[in-house]
């Protein structure tokens, strides 16, 4: 019965509840699971110590990491030229709550990625935008759709 609620655990990618444990995603149902450990809590338990106790091969480790499939054309970095062309295309105004050094004096603006470095998005005008550098900070590797200001 651990090897079902591995499987549906796989299935689901959460820990499943016990409404989850119907067919087809699982062959037992949690009447089978309360019958054999009294509750499903129990059922968890027992199954996180079947976990501990199996060892796990290393090819398994291995087939874990992360494998970037995506080799990138455009360097991470933004040149300077580039960095003012897009400036000038958004008219030096952030593109998310539209502020401008122009209007707030000490205000940093910073040519970002739309769809972020990390997650495949290259550096080429159609993927940069402009923004402060509070709402930069904020976002992080997030994908925000930006209304136009």
């Amino acid at each position: 019965m651990v090897n079902n609620l591995e499987e549906v655990w796989i299935k689901l990618g959460r820990q499943p509840y016990p409404s989850d444990m119907e067919k087809p995603l699982s062959k037992y149902s949690y009447a089978g699971y309360k019958r054999k450990f009294g509750r499903w809590r129990e059922a968890l338990e027992k199954f996180v110590e079947y976990i501990k106790k199996e060892e796990i091969p290393t090819t398994k480790i291995v087939s874990l990491k992360p494998q970037i499939t995506k080799t990138h054309k455009t360097s991470r970095n933004i040149g300077l030229r580039l960095r003012f062309i897009v400036m000038r295309r958004d008219d030096f105004k952030c593109k998310i709550c539209g502020r401008s050094p122009a209007t707030e004096s000490g205000l940093k603006l910073e040519a970002d990625h739309i769809i972020p470095w990390i997650k495949g998005g290259e550096t080429v005008i159609e993927n940069l935008q402009t923004l402060c550098s509070y709402c930069n900070s904020g976002k992080s590797n997030l994908e925000i759709k930006i209304k136009k200001v």
